[in-house]
């Protein structure tokens, strides 16, 4: 594949195209939405974003070994958009390199939520990206081994590497 000796080639080359498109994404969430504070879907959390104990294991884990708290919310991301988690790592560090990460956090958790009828709303998605990081990360991958059955070793909700997850 050739690239073109543009300066869209450049960019090209340098920022995938999935990454491109969520910086386009998230500075459309910053123009329309950020303010937004409309709750929109019906359904509660199982674990709201203050609910860190319901899972002491990833509590820790996410507080004393921010890498594999990364590695959680990378993998979290996958769920969230369908798309793969290496793709999600990308997107997530150039949408942060323009500072517009926390933007792209507030389009991803509003697909989230979306996706499972949660309440919230986009100025709340936003707000959690912006300054309740580990507390979201802990609610949402909670939420998402309820909502998907997943499984996070050493983790999972039930504090085991095996057995079936239950809501706590």
């Amino acid at each position: 594949m050739a690239y073109a000796d543009t300066s869209d080639g450049c960019i090209d080359f340098m920022i995938p195209k999935d990454a491109q498109q969520a910086v386009k994404e998230s500075f459309e969430f910053c123009k329309t939405s950020l303010f937004n504070t409309t709750e929109d879907g019906s359904k509660e959390w199982d674990h709201g974003v203050f609910s860190c104990f319901n899972n002491i294991p990833l509590t820790l884990a996410v507080i004393c070994c921010p890498c594999w708290g990364s590695c959680i919310r990378y993998r979290n991301m996958e769920y969230m958009t369908g798309k793969s988690c290496e793709t999600a790592f990308v997107n997530g560090m150039v949408t942060g390199a323009v500072c517009l990460g926390p933007c792209y956090y507030g389009v991803v958790r509003g697909q989230f939520r979306k996706k499972y009828g949660l309440k919230g709303s986009p100025c709340q998605d936003w707000l959690c990206g912006c300054c309740l990081g580990p507390c979201v990360l802990c609610s949402e991958t909670n939420q998402l081994m309820v909502s998907q059955g997943i499984k996070v070793p050493f983790l999972n909700l039930n504090g085991g590497s095996s057995g079936k997850v239950t809501p706590a």
